[in-house]
């Protein structure tokens, strides 16, 4: 006792006692914030379940609705209603059969539009027995039982289908093996049909390809759907309808058997139930709960160690005073103790140190230069430089082979470059180095950029060089979610003054590497696709989209050039051309859409994140903010007036009429294709860009001919004619009348009217 009372007044023992308070302290408050959190989080996660199911009964809703309007639009077709009434009543030759091509053709155009996920829709002509679809038509026992067979919907099934008092039904989804490509997919039957009506059309959907689409793929979750009467029409995963818990009015969650269900009415009458196991849910809560209990437990120990590495630093000073003073104490009475014993150990012996004031004085004036200068000696043999490799390497005669690794560092979610990417590339340069000096001691590593690292093999060591870049590679895709390498190797180089060569060789290379999210080598020259820009088509749907601030349409385009260069294996550097291309278009846009500058400048700093762009996902994140956020000015600013882009066209034309004013002129300043911009005008005025120049040419010839004495060569120049036959022909063709003529006519009218 006497011991733990002594030691408890020691400063060692009071400064580790604080930091233990403070540590509890916090340990209390993390826990009952990580209670709070677990219980929201837990909340959050259903509410997440909750959301999804409701998302994906609305875009099943706009689906079936879109559905509709096909169905209804190819039911109304007055090809379809007259091949009808021709079968009705006549037959044979009588029949004109160019009517049902027609209406496939037109069928045919909306079934292969992906976004209406149809297999294949089916006009069954009643009375004839009759059915037309996208391939073909024939006999409806012949299109039943073996174009489409199922066993639920046979020919004898719609041949005995009498309808439904709505117009519209969708049916249980079912198997359907199709005879013309010899396989089996789910499809769920959509019909539709008048009262009374002799045929009926029957929308054959693609419900698991729609399902994945709207709800997504997991391994974990289910989704049902039912009508209105509780039948289940569909169900994506592993679900029964015996499974199904009852739903009382306005509830959406219910937990059974270990499953929670999330059910959501949809405006179209249908009931989506989406299934998601309590052990998804648990699972998610178990991996946060565990990730942050064991950051709780680092960190308590990390604070443990540091109160007890600090509570020493602080006590150890103090400690060697205290052995000093006392290997120099007299034996003198101790003073009463206060609270902490150290103080009044060094108070106690403060007279003594007094008295040794000054023999300490003097020898610290003898030794003050010696100290003063000491602890600056040893810091002058810090510099470390590979000049003599590089020596090494330059007095080397033999030929040899450059190896390039460029190191592309990839995106956080908020798209932006992690930080320390100085120290990892010193980390990757330390790590080839040494692989590269064990196995070929020959050979010189060095950082050229800031990104890239050269390696330098001798021409006896390139024969088994291609076994060692393979094991450096599979090193390095194993961080290939922090960033992706491209190693390009130069063919042989006889002499070390040709490094140059070699070096842009190697650079050509990476440039030409496609865009691979994983490190690869590089070894020849490759053919590169020709076109890496926006098709006409697709500059005018950017654009339009842009000018109806859609940004989901915006982001299709883009992403569908995108993932075609992909496909045809474009270059990083043809990436990087079509990326800066596109964003001077969305800007050059802004600008003409008169967006204020501070918001076009915040684009330009999104535009700028391109050039930090590395692989496939890494530019379509970027151009998803900067399109989001270029829609979103868009949408804000359009209130009122007319088309920026015609408003420009139109001050041009009629500031700059009198200079040599072309459609590629106008299309280089407007930043758009010639081809496009003609077509433009011409669908936003009704008139193309000659029409337009011309009438405000012709215009001002008259203006200039009735209220000035200019002649008619000097009004020929000032309304962009060079040449007066020109002006004078196109003047007659305009007016009907050569421009003498139109003056002198002016003149007598002007008299005729005076007088």
């Amino acid at each position: 006792m006497n011991w733990i009372r002594h030691k408890s007044h020691s400063v060692f023992f009071k400064i580790f006692l604080s930091f233990l308070a403070i540590i509890v302290l916090f340990g209390l408050f993390y826990a009952v914030i990580f209670q709070l959190f677990k219980t929201s989080l837990q909340k959050e996660i259903i509410d997440n379940s909750q959301r999804s199911v409701h998302d994906t009964a609305e875009r099943f809703n706009n689906q079936f609705s879109r559905l509709q309007v096909l169905m209804f639009d190819i039911y109304n077709q007055s090809e379809l209603i007259g091949f009808n009434n021709q079968l009705r009543h006549h037959a044979g030759n009588e029949v004109n059969y160019l009517k049902a091509r027609d209406v496939m053709m037109q069928m045919r155009s909306d079934i292969y539009n992906p976004l209406f996920f149809l297999e294949d829709t089916l006009i069954y002509l009643r009375e004839s027995d009759f059915v037309l679809s996208k391939s073909g038509s024939g006999d409806a026992a012949y299109m039943f039982n073996r174009s489409y067979t199922s066993p639920m919907y046979p020919y004898s099934f719609w041949r005995g289908y009498t309808g439904h008092p709505e117009s519209f039904k969708l049916l249980p989804a079912s198997t359907y093996r199709i005879n013309n490509d010899l396989s089996e997919k789910t499809l769920m039957p959509f019909v539709y049909k008048q009262p009374d009506s002799s045929y009926e059309v029957i929308a054959l959907i693609d419900i698991d390809k729609a399902a994945q689409s709207f709800f997504g793929e997991s391994n974990d979750r289910a989704l049902a759907i039912l009508n209105a009467e509780g039948q289940v029409l569909y169900t994506l995963g592993s679900m029964d309808q015996d499974q199904l818990p009852p739903f009382e009015a306005g509830q959406k969650a219910v937990l059974k058997d270990g499953t929670y269900y999330f059910a959501e009415a949809g405006s179209d009458g249908l009931t989506y139930v989406s299934a998601v196991p309590y052990s998804h849910v648990s699972s998610q809560l178990s991996r946060l709960t565990g990730g942050l209990l064991l950051i709780f437990c680092l960190s308590l120990g990390v604070a443990l160690a540091a109160s007890y590495f600090f509570s020493r630093r602080l006590h150890k000073p103090v400690k060697q005073i205290l052995t000093t003073v006392l290997n120099r104490a007299s034996s003198s009475a101790m003073p009463e103790p206060g609270s902490v014993t150290e103080y009044d150990l060094i108070q106690n012996r403060i007279q003594e140190l007094f008295r040794e004031k000054e023999e300490i004085r003097d020898r610290m004036n003898k030794h003050k230069s010696v100290l003063t200068s000491y602890s600056y000696i040893s810091q002058l043999k810090s510099i470390n430089t590979d000049i003599s490799e590089w020596e090494d390497f330059l007095s080397d005669d033999g030929s040899f082979i450059v190896v390039l690794y460029h190191i592309r560092f990839r995106m956080n979610p908020v798209y932006e470059l992690p930080l320390q990417t100085d120290q990892a590339v010193r980390h990757m340069l330390e790590h080839i180095h040494l692989i590269t000096a064990e196995r070929y001691p020959g050979s010189h590593t060095f950082q050229i950029e800031k990104n890239e690292i050269v390696s330098i093999f001798k021409r006896e060591e390139a024969a088994r060089l291609e076994e060692l870049l393979l094991e450096i590679k599979d090193m390095l895709n194993e961080e290939k979610e922090l960033f992706l390498v491209t190693i390009a190797v130069s063919s042989q180089v006889s002499d070390s003054s040709e490094f140059n060569q070699a070096y842009h060789q190697v650079k050509g290379l990476t440039a030409q590497a496609p865009l691979l999210e994983e490190s690869q080598i590089v070894t020849t020259q490759r053919v590169l696709p020709t076109t890496v820009n926006l098709s006409p088509p697709q500059e005018k749907g950017l654009l339009d989209a842009l000018q109806s601030g859609s940004d989901g349409r915006s982001l299709q385009i883009i992403d569908q050039a995108l993932e075609a260069m992909q496909r045809k294996e474009a270059g990083i550097a043809q990436f990087r051309f079509f990326a800066d291309s596109v964003a001077s278009k969305i800007l050059s846009y802004m600008e003409m859409a008169q967006i204020d500058k501070a918001s076009v400048q915040s684009l330009k700093q999104w535009s700028a994140r391109l050039a930090e762009c590395h692989c496939l996902s890494d530019y379509q994140g970027v151009f998803r903010q900067l399109v989001e956020a270029s829609c979103a000015l868009v949408r804000k600013k359009k209130d009122t007036g007319e088309e920026p882009l015609i408003a420009m066209f139109m001050n041009i034309v009629h500031n700059q009429y009198a200079e040599d004013l072309s459609l590629d002129y106008l299309s280089a300043k407007l930043n758009l294709s010639s081809a496009y911009l003609s077509v433009y005008i011409k669908e936003k005025t009704g008139l193309n860009f000659s029409d337009h120049l011309l009438g405000i040419r012709m215009n001002k010839a008259r203006e200039l001919l009735a209220c000035t004495d200019l002649t008619v060569n000097e009004i020929s120049q000032r309304v962009g004619y060079l040449n007066i036959t020109s002006f004078n022909r196109t003047f007659k063709k305009a007016v009907g009348m050569t421009p003498g003529a139109y003056r002198r006519q002016h003149v007598v009218q002007t008299h005729a009217s005076g007088s």
